[in-house]
């Protein structure tokens, strides 16, 4: 009796799940005109991944000064800055107290040790280094993480991407991670404003996730002149916390390539050897100086690094002090070692801003359900196609990487029409599989793409070897007919469970795309079977989708019609609610797309559009294409080929 095969299913995508402790290739940077335009591309996709936008941006930050106070030769102010309708950063500005004229200004953000920013850690002081900064001539501005102080709990640190809601931020674009980028910038956005504060002369600095938040920060904001990431910059872990992570993040782009995005400007990377950056010297930091050669610009970056566990003492502090000094202060003073003073800082009390973890304003914040709101009314400006193509990461794939698993000989289902041939076929890029019954078309008739959401493989299996009448007709009149089944993790018992929990990580959709995102791509990948393999061109093929498939049609179909001429798009969408989050989440989980647009933005892709859309909901109308054919009724498979037909 031979013992059964162990082996895993032929599509890779069951199983090859990234995570934040995968290992991430080090980047090979082209020559600079080519890194020029990967690098706004880069940017672009960071912005998106982080829900931000013109109206976001558009929010003027609100800063105010609750508390004032010397303490020795330093001044402390306790801030409390809106940042977005109803959401307020809280921090400490600390600046030289005899200061004179307009002082250069360091951010100091900070790491996942609660109540960092008002109490003096032996590894992770954020007050000494933002008082030190002072000392040396610096305004320094030291702010908390969401809900990571007794002042600062609108939000608990674990939300969005955990517990019920997580799904619908995803399809937002909502994340801490987002939130968070935005309180930096906003702080910016206030500092710089104020007659006391060089906006010529800004630096970040910030410890594990503090680095995390320091570097993406001066990836996309270009008034960070210098950064000093500490303790986290590394090719193999990416950080594991909800506010490092974002949807779509590092589904392409490890954090050495946004970090990337700093170059030219100075910037000291921090390392241990009892942390994650362990290899910083050998792997992050030459590969980093590679890009700063091509500038011209090797003295701009530098690496400290010491035989220490995770840290931000006061070794590191002083290193990082030189840093500031050398580059946002006189030249003079380029290569001085800073020793941090022995003076005490100010008690935890003193750099409190609040005694609560609401600001005591009417239109604070108090609920996930009013931030929710509050960013749904900020996305709400027509999409550009360009965002929605990137929120959607789908291609259609060259004619050579269509691959060809099994099938029969050509020969055969070219000349014998009285049933439907199987097919295995993927793409070599992705190792995947994907299964498909077919017959090609006569010369001269049009195709019809058959997608549907099967019950399981039994019930495909059962569709295909007796046709329903419908499609037996199509077949008759010699019209070609493709009905694949597309990805399903359900069809691979126990490698499927594994993916099923994949899926459901709180951090999976930074790093993997979706079920759906996998059935759309498949979508692609037919059209171009049908192409290279059977001669169908896509401007013959018609797209007939019913039920739960209706809308992940609509997806894959608005795409491909940004990139070739296609047929119609026949489809019912099941009287879904498109203005509702849950929907998308049902029948076509794309993270971000609600933020761009959804339905609208699907229609900023779509180039001639044509077909018909059923089972409209009422008040979804004029989100669809034009001159798309709308209809409120919903429509069966039988239905919907019969007004195929009529394209």
């Amino acid at each position: 009796m031979s013992a059964p095969d162990q082996t895993l299913p032929a599509d890779a995508r069951l199983y090859a799940c990234r995570q934040y402790q995968s290992v991430f290739p080090l980047p090979e940077w082209p020559d600079l005109k080519t890194w020029e335009r990967q690098r706004a591309q880069i940017r672009r996709h960071l912005l998106l991944c982080a829900g931000l936008n013109s109206q976001t941006a558009g929010f003027a930050a609100r800063g105010r000064v609750v508390k004032r106070f010397d303490h020795g030769d330093v001044t402390v102010e306790n801030l409390c800055i809106e940042t977005l309708p109803g959401l307020y950063l809280v921090g400490n500005l600390y600046k030289p107290r005899r200061a004179r004229g307009r002082l250069p200004l360091v951010l100091h953000p900070h790491g996942h040790a609660m109540y960092a920013r008002t109490v003096p850690l032996d590894m992770y002081s954020v007050p000494h280094r933002a008082m030190n900064c002072a000392l040396n001539g610096l305004a320094a501005f030291s702010y908390s993480m969401i809900g990571y102080d007794r002042d600062s709990g609108q939000l608990e640190h674990g939300t969005l991407l955990r517990g019920p809601e997580k799904e619908i931020c995803n399809t937002l674009g909502l994340s801490l991670f987002g939130l968070q980028l935005n309180n930096s910038i906003k702080a910016l956005d206030y500092l710089l404003s104020r007659d006391d504060i060089d906006a010529g002369r800004v630096g970040c600095t910030g410890e594990s996730g503090g680095g995390t938040q320091t570097y993406f920060l001066a990836a996309v904001d270009e008034r960070v002149k210098v950064a000093a990431p500490a303790v986290m910059l590394s090719g193999h872990f990416q950080g594991g916390c909800v506010c490092e992570n974002a949807p779509l993040l590092h589904l392409q782009y490890s954090n050495l390539q946004y970090a990337a995005l700093i170059a030219p400007r100075p910037l000291l990377l921090l390392g241990c050897t009892g942390d994650w950056t362990h290899h910083l010297r050998e792997r992050e930091y030459p590969c980093l100086r590679g890009l700063y050669r091509k500038y011209g610009q090797q003295s701009a970056i530098d690496c400290f690094y010491q035989d220490e566990g995770h840290n931000y003492d006061r070794a590191s502090r002083e290193a990082v002090y030189a840093w500031m000094v050398r580059w946002l202060k006189n030249p003079v003073g380029r290569g001085r070692p800073v020793t941090e003073s022995e003076a005490p800082v100010p008690t935890t009390d003193q750099l409190q801003v609040f005694d609560g973890p609401v600001p005591p304003y009417k239109r604070a914040i108090r609920t996930q359900k009013q931030a929710i709101d509050m960013w749904r009314g900020l996305h709400t400006a027509a999409p550009a196609a360009a965002d929605v193509a990137d929120v959607l990461q789908l291609d259609l794939p060259a004619a050579d990487d269509i691959l060809i698993r099994s099938q029969a000989p050509r020969h055969q289902y070219r000349t014998q029409r009285a049933s439907l041939h199987r097919i295995v076929y993927g793409r070599f890029s992705e190792d995947s599989s994907i299964e498909c019954c077919f017959v090609p078309p006569k010369r001269g008739r049009r195709s019809y793409l058959i997608l549907r959401k099967w019950r399981d493989q039994a019930a495909w299996q059962r569709f295909c070897r007796r046709p329903p009448a419908p499609v037996a007709r199509l077949m008759d009149a010699g019209c070609g007919v493709l009905v694949p089944r597309l990805f399903d993790p359900a069809a691979a018992p126990g490698v499927g469970e594994f993916r099923r929990l994949a899926d459901e990580s709180y951090l999976a959709t930074t790093y993997n795309r979706t079920e759906h995102m996998h059935r759309a791509g498949d979508v692609l990948t037919t059209v171009r079977l049908a192409q290279v393999e059977v001669g169908i061109s896509p401007a013959t093929l018609t797209a007939v989708a019913d039920g739960d498939a209706g809308l992940l049609a609509m997806v894959a179909w608005s795409y491909l019609s940004s990139q070739v001429r296609v047929g119609p798009l026949v489809a019912d969408l099941g009287g879904a609610d498109l203005r509702r989050p849950a929907t998308w989440v049902k029948r076509a989980y794309f993270p971000l797309l609600l933020g761009a647009g959804g339905a609208a933005g699907l229609t900023a892709l779509w180039r001639r559009p044509q077909g018909e859309v059923s089972g409209v909901h009422a008040s979804c109308r004029r989100l669809l294409p034009r001159p798309c054919r709308i209809a409120a009724a919903r429509r069966g498979l039988a239905a919907l080929l019969e007004r195929a037909a009529q394209f």
